[in-house]
């Protein structure tokens, strides 16, 4: 990283203080028409630091943030950084029984919340070991009035010295496989990821602006988005609910040049926008970011023309803090699925999701493609293994994890599924844990997804295995239609034979309202797996529901 105040950037929490000696009095973030300036964000981290310590918060600690994306969370999560406290994102849209566990898991004795999230903290903090609750405009036993207690603290902080291995972050995982683990990321870890992005493929400047609508709560707003912005001078707009019609609002007044969403909000967003295209001026855009999962095809192309901006795919994970590919902004345009070549700060090999043999390596692909390699073959499909200073230390407490998904060479086994073309560009497939095994076909099921979106009828699309009697398993769809689409359920079925292989396509399709989704709009497949459950009575597909 460079240089800031003689000495290289190695403490993460400096990243607002280099920020603000470079772009002072420019906006930094805007929030319910409130603006935060640079120089504003670093003495307002520097004033909860030295509020935080005052409350005894020593090195090492951890402190939760439970707070929306709202002007209150950058300087109470830098400060709480600089302190030397490790920073604790809660994830709001957990329900109160999981988050409970992840507050006590942490340790986390200090809590910092939001004034509209009042009551759900207090509750919070009643349920767990919190200790103190730093909320705005309420002092109680145990609470603390968070914004007349910063009134009283200096603007300069005096910071512990910390060493770039140690831990600056700790996220959890949404733990939709078992109890959410906290991934332990060092100041190293997020400063390198800042740099790969920053190199590779985030064309960021001071003249950009951003609408941040993806919780800051989750790895990729709160390194790959925030802390790039912050590190290149850039304008973020705060929104804490992907709400349509606002997000295109704010693009147009704000004459924003960047956006990052999920499929699920660029889904809403045109949906909005093709029946009221003259309301909204978004010529202003340079380009936009869609993450988590890939974008249907179709969509893709049909939002990039009608904007005329590229749409740009990468991956990355919590772990990888999140760090992993990303297309470049200029340059080879591919279609949808396609993450992109792997950050120059990284190594990947790409391995059998069984037995860890290595299929193809980093060196296999740099700086071009090995030319004996079978591209259309399954020799280049398999799961990612990635290596280098982004990825994170372990998980937290969790000794047993940590081993599982580490090799003696230092590679993070992901349990991604991805294919790697002729360019070294790599094609995201599906989760490890998500496929479907069907009478011994692999079965991913965003292909199956891709296919049904095909259909013009289809609005939205989810995937999951169910029990079959021959099979084992097999899939189902559950849809959400295009308002006045009259399409059945055998017309669907009988269209994925087209673009699917036979024993992937849907033996049955269920029509819903909407699809479950998590705190970043991804599809919640295990709640897909129990509505399928229970539209199926608790008995397996029959072989007669093949076509």
């Amino acid at each position: 990283m460079e240089h800031y105040d003689g000495a290289p950037l190695t403490h993460f929490a400096d990243v607002p203080a280099m920020a603000a000696d470079r772009y002072g009095e420019k906006t930094a973030f805007t929030s319910f028409g409130q603006e935060l300036t640079y120089a504003q964000l670093d003495a307002k981290a520097n004033r909860v630091a030295n509020l935080l310590v005052e409350q005894g918060v020593e090195p090492g600690d951890r402190v939760g943030l439970f707070i929306p994306n709202t002007n209150q969370f950058p300087p109470a999560y830098f400060g709480i950084i600089r302190a030397g406290a490790v920073a604790v994102p809660l994830n709001l849209r957990m329900d109160p029984n999981t988050l409970g566990y992840v507050v006590n898991n942490s340790e986390a004795d200090i809590v910092i919340a939001s004034p509209v999230l009042a009551d759900e903290a207090q509750n919070l903090a009643a349920a767990t070991d919190i200790g103190t609750l730093l909320l705005p405009g309420v002092t109680d036993d145990g609470v603390v009035n968070y914004s007349q207690a910063l009134t009283d603290q200096p603007a300069e902080f005096d910071r512990p010295e910390r060493d770039l291995g140690d831990i600056a972050c700790q996220p959890y995982t949404s733990g939709t496989t078992g109890k959410p683990k906290g991934v332990l990321l060092s100041h190293e870890n997020l400063l390198s990821a800042v740099e790969a992005y920053t190199k590779g493929g985030l064309a960021v400047d001071a003249d950009d602006s951003m609408v941040l609508v993806l919780p800051l709560f989750h790895i990729f707003a709160l390194n790959a988005i925030m802390s790039v912005y912050l590190y290149k001078g850039g304008t973020m707009h705060l929104q804490p609910e992907p709400d349509a019609e606002n997000m295109l609002t704010a693009l147009d007044e704000h004459d924003v040049t960047t956006m990052a969403g999920v499929p699920a909000m660029y889904t809403m967003m045109w949906q909005e926008y093709r029946g009221n295209e003259d309301q909204y001026d978004l010529s202003s855009l340079r380009y936009v970011n869609c993450a988590a999962a890939p974008l249907p095809d179709n969509v893709r192309r049909t939002i990039e023309e009608a904007w005329g901006v590229p749409m740009i795919e990468g991956w990355g994970m919590t772990e990888t803090a999140p760090a992993g590919t990303i297309e470049p902004s200029h340059g080879v345009r591919k279609a949808a699925g396609c993450i992109g070549p792997v950050l120059e700060t990284c190594d990947i090999k790409i391995v059998d999701p069984d037995g860890r043999e290595t299929k193809l390596s980093t060196e296999q692909l740099q700086p071009f493609p090995d030319p004996d390699l079978d591209f259309e073959g399954d020799e280049t499909t398999g799961e990612i293994a990635i290596r280098g200073p982004n990825v994170f230390e372990g998980y937290y407490k969790r000794p047993e994890k940590t081993d599982a998904v580490f090799d003696d060479e230092g590679f993070f086994y992901t349990e991604d599924i991805a294919r790697v073309d002729e360019d070294g560009y790599l094609w995201m497939v599906d989760r490890a844990d998500d496929m479907i095994i069907a009478g011994g076909e692999n079965i991913y099921p965003a292909e199956v997804e891709e296919a049904l979106y095909e259909h013009p009828g289809v609005a939205e699309a989810g995937v999951s295995g169910a029990p079959h009697e021959v099979k084992g398993e097999a899939p189902v769809a559950f849809v959400v239609l295009e308002e006045g689409a009259d399409v059945t359920e055998a017309e669907l079925r009988r269209f994925t034979l087209d673009h699917v292989a036979t024993y992937a396509h849907p033996r049955r399709v269920f029509f819903v309202d909407e699809l479950p989704r998590g705190a970043t709009q991804k599809i919640q497949r295990f709640k897909l797996e129990e509505m399928a459950e229970e539209r199926l009575g608790g008995e397996p597909l029959e072989s007669g529901d093949e076509l």
